[in-house]
């Protein structure tokens, strides 16, 4: 995807940025959770599907591309939170590092 085939007018879908991050549970304890960081319109592509076999288990996952407008929040240690599924970040890429659109590689289908 070129810079150039991306407009503003093509970000339609809103998502969710997640971080897994300590909260308080009002008793002076603590809980591991998932907490939005940042909101944002998208643009999704369907990437690739892959099925593979772990543990003597056959996992299955699909992968796409989601394109956003510049931000240095998303990182792989965040996720997406859209239509109530989970989808992992596995990388980002600063388009033509101009600092204008992100790339976030995104798998469905593994646990988060």
């Amino acid at each position: 995807m070129q810079c150039c085939d991306l407009t503003a007018g093509k970000l339609r879908t809103p998502i969710v940025i997640q971080e897994y991050t300590d909260v308080s549970d009002g008793l002076g304890g603590v809980t591991k959770t998932w907490v939005p960081v940042m909101t944002a319109r998208s643009m999704w592509k369907h990437a690739t599907m892959y099925e593979r076999l772990q543990a003597m288990k056959l996992n299955a996952g699909v992968l796409h591309r989601v394109y956003i407008r510049y931000s240095s929040v998303p990182t792989a240690k965040h996720r997406i939170w859209y239509k109530d599924q989970a989808y992992q970040i596995r990388g980002v890429v600063d388009i033509e590092e101009r600092g204008r659109w992100l790339e976030l590689a995104v798998e469905e289908g593994v646990p988060t």
